[in-house]
């Protein structure tokens, strides 16, 4: 790949310009990715509805690179921003990693379109945050799907998908990491097919399909009596630098960072959901809706705490109830 506008031609064979839409590491991967790939990187689009160090990391990555960085406005202040990508003359817009919807008039710039690497497996979980809905739901495998995209929210037809397990122990980091290696090689293996307009175009199964929302911090709060398999779930889809799955002790907001789910422990009974049941050099047992869950780290206002002592220094001991909101 040709970083920046060509001097000079280096290949006989088609290198397209290519557009990328992105930010965060995925974004930095899809670039990693192209620089081994017949392209020429005319410049990157970062989303005006985001902003945090991921965003920055990818203007950072731009600027050194010598790299167009431009910023997708309101559809209200659109014509500019056309114009703009008019200029660099993009054969082709790459979307890995991005928040908002290209409308129409971006969609028709390239001219062999534009193609999403979506954290998902489509047409089963279309929308936001499904890498962490995945993990929540219990999915026992998740995905990537390489598609064209059309005028609708993850809709358009499949080129290709490539699968793999979630692992009891994986988490949202874990499997963010299987995502972008999952989905720097579904973008290699069909990448010369794209350029050549031969890659598949599969229609989705609509019967099939369901929209997931964008996961809000509140979204983390811990319900106490459902399962602890659910639970547990909830804990490890949210891992930083999502906000985490939280519950309250008093009225100190505790986020749980660690937990692994049992059902029976020799000499624990039933008891409301919430409960502290037990403490141990293991972290804390607390009853859930059908077993226990073993509190192994948690943040009590921004500080990690993982020792027994500590565990008992800011309150929590046996008999003690989390609550799903602050008690005075």
């Amino acid at each position: 790949m040709i970083l920046g506008p060509k001097d000079e031609e280096v290949s006989t064979s088609f290198q397209p310009n290519v557009l990328l839409f992105g930010y965060g590491v995925l974004a930095e991967s899809a670039i990693e990715t192209l620089s081994g790939l017949d392209a020429t990187l005319v410049g990157i689009v970062v989303p005006t509805n985001r902003t945090g160090p991921d965003v920055v990391r990818i203007k950072d990555a731009a600027r050194r690179s010598g790299l167009t960085l431009l910023a997708q406005p309101r559809r209200s202040r659109l014509e500019g921003f056309l114009e703009r990508l008019k200029e660099l003359a993009p054969d082709l817009i790459v979307v890995w990693s991005y928040s908002m919807i290209l409308p129409p008039e971006i969609i028709r710039v390239p001219r062999l379109g534009c193609i999403n690497l979506h954290g998902g497996l489509l047409p089963e979980y279309r929308g936001g945050h499904v890498m962490q809905w995945a993990i929540i739901n219990g999915e026992s495998e998740t995905g990537v799907t390489l598609h064209y995209i059309d005028e609708a929210i993850d809709t358009g037809p499949i080129i290709a998908k490539s699968k793999f397990p979630i692992e009891i122990d994986d988490d949202g980091v874990s499997v963010q990491q299987k995502l972008q290696e999952s989905g720097a090689t579904l973008l290699s293996e069909w990448w010369q097919k794209i350029i050549e307009q031969t890659a598949p175009k599969l229609l989705q199964d609509d019967a099939v399909a369901h929209y997931y929302r964008l996961l809000t911090p509140g979204d983390g709060l811990i319900n106490w009596a459902g399962t602890s398999v659910e639970i547990c779930n909830l804990v490890r889809a949210l891992v930083p630098p999502r906000p985490g799955a939280f519950t309250f002790l008093g009225q100190n907001k505790i986020t749980l960072r660690r937990a692994r789910s049992h059902e029976e422990i020799s000499g624990i009974v039933m008891a409301k959901p919430g409960t502290v049941q037990r403490i141990s050099e293991d972290g804390a047992l607390v009853a859930t809706g059908d077993g226990v869950v073993s509190v192994t780290e948690l943040d009590v206002n921004d500080g990690v705490v993982v020792s027994l002592k500590e565990f008992t220094s800011i309150g929590i001991r046996l008999g003690i109830v989390f609550t799903d909101v602050p008690v005075v």
